[in-house]
């Protein structure tokens, strides 16, 4: 008898040959789990992809049902915009019954609550440097931030509080958020691009040295309020641009906030024992810990050669003449800082390539036309760089605080507008 016959199984097959098939059936099951995953994935991005155009249905609609022709009416953020359950543009959608709350999430995500929750919550997420001010502040007592109850139920807290008699930054006020700003769709993970909700900084001409500067009633960083820029985008302003449609994003996968504000400290959840329960149900949108998602993107910043960060532009006095003419020709170059060249770009750093697909991974935007279209990251950071000069000699922990790893342009010029101006021709009386 011989050595292989001797292993010979009782169907017939020996042991060399039992392995083989065995290791067949094994690369054939990986194969298949490759496949639904991949087909899993694709289907997750076909829908994101679907939620972002009926996004684009409802900023459309908002167009024509608001007085100014605005997309909408502003950021996802409490202390920038006031209640969420009323103002920016997640509540223009729910309210106008343009999104349901599951369409309003990228299924792809991780990540499945805002950071702006936790201004709801009591905490706060932003510098406060851009809060709402005079007349403005009472947008933050509409709404549920306003009221006493919620059907018929309410907290023990002060009911000068608002948010249905809870206190900040308590279990009931938790119960509430989740229950009722989270669960009824006032909450996302996907960003808005800065021309989506300020369009433009308020600007003024300098006659003593021809310049135009940054003209925010704020002398710290960032046009990222109501006191530096013009506000949402109109389609007016929109029609008076020379930048194709097709090339104004307006919303995205969002990317994580920073660790040190959106690392949630709470569970976002509700049960049966809550202040606001009505029956045995419970629920949990995210643990405590997780990390909560980007709100929006910074808007004009430039890379800051020798602090070696992205860094945003100067509210207050940042020359804009330079921009202002490299906007008008198309021909802006790279934008560096400390002792650079005044000019700047759109930093993406507040959306994510979240799709895996066979290029790698991809980031889903929703463009003014009412296009969706997808980008792939090209080296594995995750973010697409449009066009910052990243030097290739940093250490890792610096690549780490910048989020950007090369200088490699990911979203070229032709698809993607990455400048200030969206309409330099609203400035042209200024040189006349």
């Amino acid at each position: 008898m011989s050595r292989v016959s001797k292993y010979r199984s009782a169907s017939g097959f020996t042991l060399i040959e039992l392995l083989v098939v065995i290791a067949i059936i094994a690369l054939l099951a990986a194969l298949l789990v490759g496949a639904v995953v991949k087909a899993r994935e694709s289907a997750r991005s076909s829908l994101c992809r679907a939620n972002l155009k009926n996004v684009g249905i409802g900023f459309a609609t908002h167009v024509i049902r608001s007085p100014g022709g605005e997309f909408c009416s502003g950021l996802f953020d409490h202390n920038r915009e006031g209640c969420m359950d009323r103002y920016g543009w997640v509540a223009d959608q729910i309210n106008a019954g343009s999104a349901q709350p599951e369409t309003l999430l990228c299924p792809s995500n991780p990540i499945r609550v805002n950071e702006k929750l936790l201004d709801a919550y009591g905490i706060g997420t932003n510098d406060n440097l851009n809060d709402l001010t005079g007349s403005l502040r009472s947008r933050w007592t509409k709404g549920m931030c306003g009221k006493v109850d919620w059907n018929g139920l309410s907290g023990t807290g002060d009911p000068d509080e608002g948010f249905a008699s809870t206190d900040p930054v308590t279990e009931e006020r938790r119960a509430l958020v989740s229950r009722y700003f989270v669960e009824q769709g006032f909450n996302t993970n996907y960003a808005t691009s800065w021309f989506l909700t300020y369009t433009a900084p308020r600007v003024a001409f300098r006659s003593s040295d021809g310049s135009i500067r940054t003209n925010g009633q704020a002398a710290q960083q960032g046009l990222r309020g109501k006191r530096e820029t013009l506000g949402p985008l109109t389609d007016a302003y929109l029609t008076r641009s020379d930048v194709p449609s097709s090339q104004v994003a307006l919303l995205g996968d969002a990317a994580p906030g920073d660790l040190d504000e959106a690392v949630s400290p709470i569970a976002f959840s509700y049960g049966p024992d809550d202040a606001f329960a009505r029956d045995n149900s419970s629920r949990v949108f995210t643990p405590e810990g997780s990390l909560l998602s980007e709100s929006a993107l910074e808007g004009p910043t430039f890379y800051h050669r020798s602090q070696k960060i992205i860094k945003r532009i100067g509210s207050n006095g940042s020359r804009l003449e330079f921009q202002w003419e490299c906007d008008s020709l198309k021909n802006c170059e790279p934008p560096t800082g400390s002792s650079g060249n005044n000019m700047y770009m759109q930093s993406t750093l507040g959306w994510m390539a979240t799709h895996q697909g066979s290029g790698g991974y991809s980031l889903n935007m929703l463009f003014a036309d009412g296009s969706v279209r997808g980008f792939t990251d090209g080296n594995g950071d995750l973010f697409l760089n449009p066009g910052f000069p990243i030097p290739d000699d940093l250490t890792e922990s610096q690549y780490d605080t910048i989020g950007y790893r090369d200088s490699t342009p990911e979203l070229g010029k032709g698809d993607f507008f990455s400048g200030v101006f969206l309409a330099p021709s609203t400035l042209k009386g200024y040189f006349e």
